[in-house]
């Protein structure tokens, strides 16, 4: 079995003296927070651009779509190339949409169906990068060194909503859109620039014996016969449906429809949220989940119940705490789940397996888009939908109780 000593040395390195695990955790604290600023335009921008609403929720669908169609085959060329070539080319190509976007502004061109198309041109980035992130750590880290390091790339995701909404927000106050896109684009080309330095064996990272047909039939095998990743992604597929598309739809309309607040209160709402999960990948890289399913498990009630008390609330700094917590709970479900799926993986097959798991536990996350939207559209209050997939969610994982396979993982 291949471990990240073959990659660094026979001595166990430290963390943050692991050279290449410094690079990727340095090149992330700037690629997330980037596309968070990007996103946070973005959303304004649309919601600027158009009071209908229903566009709004196609942004999210434009994304979500390549993304699922892609993420397995993004998994196969995680496998088979070096990933910190697809992590350079994955920011950098992000830049140079952010570049396009500019264009169109500044131009005084820029419609409802530039955001739509670039936002469909991400999720084909993200189709290639989320592969590599979470099959790179475990290649360059000992294993019992998993959950730190995941915590800690965890963290770097979750300064994201703090810093990004922050930064973009003010920006959009005090520059307007063209300021806020140029931080993105100088962000993302940063985070390209410091990957390209992590080292990697070719023989590692670029083993290509297979087709690409074979690695993908080998990759189903091989996920078919692991009864975790099926435990998981069974109960992930109807989540994802219930909670990613009334979330992320949901917030920005509740802060402009509802609390008639401006982009200084939407990033305050998304900043609550990287905080709390902030806070939650801070406690589980200072600790050692002994029983990492029940962790999950209750994670997942705690959320869908913070979920559900959402949708009745009325004022903006209350629902930026509920969101916070919210956001604690998620990576007690993130975390020990990402690590549990690598420790259980051969290194050869991680990129196919975490391709696979995001595939399929998203697979309805795109219709979870377009469903939200035409309940807004039909005239149904986005509190009563958040409201109802909270109740909803709450009952899954309440369910998941008699989950044996996740619930005795240790």
């Amino acid at each position: 079995m291949n471990t990240a000593a073959n990659n660094q040395s026979q001595v166990k390195i430290p963390v943050f003296k692991n050279r290449n695990f410094l690079l990727l955790f340095i090149g992330a604290l700037f690629s997330s927070p980037g596309y968070f600023v990007y996103l946070i335009g973005a959303e304004w921008l649309m919601l600027s651009l158009s009071d209908n609403r229903f566009y709004f929720g196609m942004l999210f669908f434009a994304a979500s779509i390549p993304r699922l169609l892609l993420l397995t085959v993004g998994g196969i060329v995680a496998d088979r190339f070096n990933k910190r070539t697809i992590l350079f080319l994955s920011d950098l190509t992000r830049a140079f949409l952010i570049l396009a976007l500019l264009f169109f502004l500044v131009n005084d061109l820029v419609t409802v169906w530039h955001l739509i198309v670039l936002a469909a041109l991400f999720g084909i980035s993200d189709a290639f990068s989320y592969p590599v992130i979470n099959s790179l750590t475990p290649i360059i880290l000992e294993e019992d060194q998993l959950q730190r390091g995941n915590s800690l790339i965890q963290m770097t995701g979750q300064i994201s909503p703090i810093l990004g909404p922050a930064l973009g927000g003010t920006l959009i106050a005090v520059l307007g859109f063209e300021g806020v896109f140029t931080v993105a684009l100088l962000m993302l080309l940063i985070a390209s620039i410091t990957v390209l330095f992590i080292r990697i064996k070719k023989e590692e990272s670029e083993q290509v014996k297979k087709s690409a047909w074979s690695d993908l039939k080998e990759g189903f095998i091989y996920a078919r016969k692991n009864e975790l990743v099926v435990s998981v992604v069974i109960m992930a597929f109807f989540l994802n449906f219930f909670f990613s598309g009334p979330l992320a739809i949901g917030l920005p309309i509740l802060v402009k429809d509802v609390f008639h607040g401006d982009a200084i209160s939407l990033a305050t709402v998304q900043m609550a949220m990287g905080i709390g999960a902030l806070l939650g990948a801070i406690v589980l890289a200072s600790i050692t989940l002994k029983k990492p399913g029940i962790a999950m498990v209750g994670g997942l009630i705690g959320l869908g119940i913070l979920y559900t008390s959402v949708g009745f609330t009325a004022h903006l700094y209350l629902t930026a705490g509920l969101v916070a917590l919210m956001a604690f709970m998620m990576q007690l479900v993130n975390i020990p789940l990402i690590t549990m799926l690598q420790k259980t993986t051969e290194k050869k097959m991680l990129g196919r397996m975490m391709s696979f798991l995001m595939t399929v536990s998203t697979g309805l996350v795109p219709v979870s888009f377009v469903a939200t939207s035409l309940l807004i559209a039909a005239g149904v209050s986005m509190q009563t939908i958040i409201i109802v997939c909270g109740g909803i969610i709450t009952l899954i994982a309440l369910y998941n109780l008699k989950n044996k396979k996740i619930l005795t993982f240790k």
